[in-house]
């Protein structure tokens, strides 16, 4: 292996940069980064700066070997973890899955998967990937590392599914679904958005993740995820506003419901053999809107393309008009979700991405698709 001696690198920056392997500016008493960070600033001590780096007593190996490896790792991890149960997991409760669900009950069981330990630490990197935009990419790269391994291993455990793994498999592929839908809204590239692909990503990230909703729904005890798994019709609309969901986004989802209304009876009248495929696919929709807030039986909005039929994707991918209309408003029901960061705007760019030029919409859909836009402020 070739000598790493072979360049001059200064042996005094802060720890904490020394750790993230970002150059450190040296200021005192913190340096420019950690004031950013707001992070605590240390130096090594004078003793540590007397051993000269460059004597030939110390082998490049003996600082970067699997012990030191080890412990960067091991610092990363708790890292994350740290930041998961102190800011991550408050921007993911909904509805009656409170804030002690996901900061308790989630990693009492997450510490004992560690295919779901890797879902929750990409979620968290994705989350400090949004939050700290000058390490945006450095943090894209762990949580794709993360990432990657938690699909590797959920799809190990979806082969031999049992019912002590059925649980934690679940919350993983939620965890999974959140980070595939954040990625493009966190990555500061704005290439081409390409949503139906996205679509087809998530669906193949966790394909079997919607089997894993039918066989909860059909175990006796269900334990810690019985929030997952219970919901009612009118959850929503009792004591008023029991979640302190924003005027504008019922106001919002109400629109939804009738330009839903409006799309079924417009199908119904055009006939022909895909009717089954539209109902179905429109049921889907339909029922994750009305019950949002709260994820009902199929996981909600977010989840909508992991319950969609191979059918529904054959006739997206052949320019059909309906499925294209009802692919516009899953888009207009990821804007209720805008608030969130794994979320921001998704629905918009889907919707600016897969609409068509104006001389190409077909007159029964132009006024249809003409509300979609204004529905996610694309046009007044």
């Amino acid at each position: 292996m070739p000598s790493r001696r072979s360049h001059t690198k200064s042996r005094k920056g802060c720890i904490q940069c020394k750790k993230r392997h970002v150059k450190c500016d040296e200021e005192t008493p913190r340096c420019g980064l950690c004031k950013k960070r707001k992070l605590d600033c240390t130096y090594p001590s004078n003793d540590a700066d007397s051993q000269n780096p460059s004597t030939p007593h110390e082998s490049p190996e003996a600082a970067s070997g699997p012990e030191a490896d080890s412990s960067q790792t091991r610092m990363l991890e708790m890292r994350l973890f740290h930041h998961y149960l102190t800011e991550t997991y408050i921007t993911l409760c909904q509805g009656r899955l409170d804030a002690h669900h996901f900061q308790v009950v989630i990693p009492r069981i997450v510490v004992s998967h560690p295919f779901l330990m890797d879902s929750l630490l990409a979620l968290s990197a994705l989350h400090l990937a949004y939050l700290e935009q000058h390490d945006n990419r450095s943090w894209l790269e762990i949580a794709l590392k993360y990432q990657s391994r938690a699909c590797s291993a959920f799809s190990r455990v979806l082969a031999d599914i049992s019912p002590e793994t059925c649980g934690p498999a679940f919350i993983c592929s939620i965890f999974i679904m959140l980070c595939a839908t954040a990625y493009p809204c966190v990555s500061e590239d704005r290439q081409t958005f390409e949503p139906l692909s996205h679509v087809l990503e998530i669906r193949q990230l966790i394909a079997g993740c919607a089997l894993l909703f039918v066989q909860l729904n059909g175990m006796e005890y269900r334990g810690d995820l019985q929030g997952w798994l219970k919901w009612k019709d009118d959850e929503v609309d009792q004591d008023g506003n029991p979640y302190q969901v924003r005027e504008s986004q019922l106001n919002l989802r109400s629109a939804i419901m009738d330009s839903l209304k409006g799309v079924q009876e417009k199908f119904n009248s055009i006939g022909g053999p895909n009717q089954a495929i539209y109902l179905a696919t429109w049921q889907i929709l339909h029922e994750a809107i009305k019950r949002w807030p709260f994820g009902g039986p199929n996981g909600g909005i977010i989840a909508w393309p992991i319950n969609i039929s191979e059918a529904y994707i054959d006739l997206l991918k052949q320019g059909d008009w309906v499925a294209r209309i009802l692919f516009l408003h899953y888009g207009v029901g990821l804007h209720l979700l805008s608030d969130k960061w794994f979320v921001r705007d998704w629905g918009r760019r889907l919707i600016e991405t897969v609409l068509q030029p104006e001389d190409e919409i077909p007159s029964i859909w132009a006024s249809t698709i003409s509300w979609t836009r204004r529905a996610v402020e694309l046009e007044e």
